[in-house]
């Protein structure tokens, strides 16, 4: 415990990018898994159910609408906004990633920088999309309150976060995955949300209309360490119930994926 806390944020945050970078061609093998099988593995289809989330929160048709992907990845949210007409750019802190993703997307502006202080005007963006970043970041503050810098007031963001009290006991693995170590778990800290614990945030850093779905529910990560060979028929009979039940007011605090939704405050033109 003693050496997790001399570990500062900056440092888990550069932790977090190197370690990323270290699994870029794993992502991008990941999202090409998305197309071929949603239920095949526990990534694909939680980014499977996200998509469904996302989907509800924007436009069918992107025209004349702008879009900046902040830990854009790999770019397979840039590639897919780009194909709906969305005018897209992306940012992210890993290199290779950035390589990755440009390549992806060519034309595209793409900057590696960190989300804390990203190389855009203010105002030039009408939806801002942060999908897995603020589960590495001790205090996101900073990182919201560059979101909505960029974002035109009235424009929207669409932010994933990790649920605390999630269905596959996450909080409590990662805690000792980071501190003593469990084999197959990555020993990078990272941190968890209340719905409460993100409304506050989001309204401290410039944002109203504070919406908070749940995303997926189950201890799905533990059927496919389990029984691995079954994950994709669990997966599939589950889907169903998974939709009606991981975004219900109840529940969704056991959720294993938080998407908030909120709308940048301001005078609007």
């Amino acid at each position: 415990m003693a050496a997790d806390r001399a570990v500062t944020a900056e440092g888990r945050k550069r932790r977090a990018i190197a370690h990323h970078s270290d699994r870029t061609a794993e992502f991008a093998a990941r999202y090409a898994g998305l197309a071929l099988d949603p239920y095949a593995n526990c990534f694909v289809y939680s980014r499977h159910r996200l998509q469904a989330v996302l989907d509800r929160c924007l436009p069918e048709r992107g025209e004349g609408l702008r879009v900046l992907d902040v830990g854009c990845g790999t770019g397979h949210h840039l590639a897919d906004l780009r194909g709906r007409g969305f005018e897209v750019a992306g940012a992210d802190g890993s290199e290779e990633m950035v390589a990755r993703a440009r390549a992806g997307n060519p034309d595209v502006p793409i900057e590696r920088a960190d989300v804390e202080s990203l190389p855009f005007p203010s105002g030039a963006f009408d939806v801002v999309l942060c999908i897995e970043v603020l589960r590495y970041l001790q205090d996101p503050s900073g990182c919201l309150r560059e979101m909505a810098r960029v974002l035109r007031p009235g424009g929207i963001s669409l932010v994933t976060a990790t649920p605390l009290l999630n269905l596959n006991g996450y909080w409590l693995a990662n805690r000792l995955a980071s501190t003593v170590g469990l084999p197959g778990l990555t020993s990078l800290r990272q941190f968890f949300s209340t719905s409460s614990g993100l409304r506050r945030d989001f309204e401290a850093s410039g944002f109203g209309g504070v919406r908070i779905h749940g995303v997926y529910l189950g201890p799905v990560n533990w059927v496919e360490r389990l029984a691995p060979r079954l994950t994709p028929i669990f997966l599939r009979r589950w889907e169903r119930l998974d939709a009606t039940l991981a975004d219900r007011a109840v529940l969704r605090e056991l959720s294993n994926m938080f998407l908030v939704c909120a709308v940048r405050e301001g005078p609007r033109d």
